[in-house]
């Protein structure tokens, strides 16, 4: 009598059609990344608004080093959540594991039409301005047109360009954006270095 044949369960055929994200980044673009958001764009911006007001330079260092350790335990924070949770989403998921869907949805449409927009525009004008410091003819000085209390001037439209010319980058491919990125954050490294050099040199 023949014994009766068990079927071995194979593995479940993965679907290719399900969208996935694309590993083109390196571990050196990744680092410089990661850098460049720690670093931001605010080092360059509030510097003279924080010292201005400040008798002693001595306090002036006091602040940034608070903010360089309260800034530590944000780091820290994320970092827990990102080894609890090894998904794509960053906030996204830690906000839907924490409070559900419904808080999760609305903290990223907030964070993508108000939060990174709000951030990204102010960031393109104030760097417009400072250009114009280089560029007289770009600066905030030329109005193009003030009407119902909103003036719009060079800075902003050269602002609204870059803005524009960045986003085409980071559309046409990971790698172009990548390149760009890893260019502005080598930038910010020399740059901070002459601030840094020049601080010892002068006194």
């Amino acid at each position: 009598m023949d014994s009766p044949t068990v079927s071995v369960p194979t593995e479940p055929q993965k679907n290719t059609n399900q969208p996935s994200l694309i590993r083109g980044l390196g571990l050196l673009d990744s680092v410089l990344l990661l850098v460049s958001g720690i670093i931001g764009s605010s080092i360059f911006l509030t510097a003279k608004d924080i010292a201005g007001p400040l008798p002693q330079p001595a306090l002036f260092l006091l602040v940034w080093v608070i903010g360089g350790v309260v800034s530590l335990f944000g780091c820290v924070a994320f970092a827990e959540l990102g080894s609890m949770f090894p998904e794509s989403g960053g906030q996204y998921v830690y906000l839907r594991e924490a409070y559900g869907d419904l808080v999760a949805f609305l903290y990223g449409w907030m964070l993508f039409s108000v939060a990174n927009g709000g951030t990204i525009a102010a960031l393109a004008v104030a760097s417009a301005a400072y250009l114009g410091e280089i560029i007289p003819p770009i600066s905030q000085e030329h109005v193009i047109f003030a009407a119902a209390g909103i003036t719009f001037t060079r800075a902003h439209a050269v602002g609204l360009l870059l803005i524009v010319i960045l986003t085409y980058v980071n559309v046409v491919g990971l790698r172009w954006g990548a390149l760009l990125q890893n260019v502005s954050t080598w930038t910010k490294f020399i740059a901070m270095a002459a601030f840094v050099f020049l601080g010892f040199a002068i006194g």
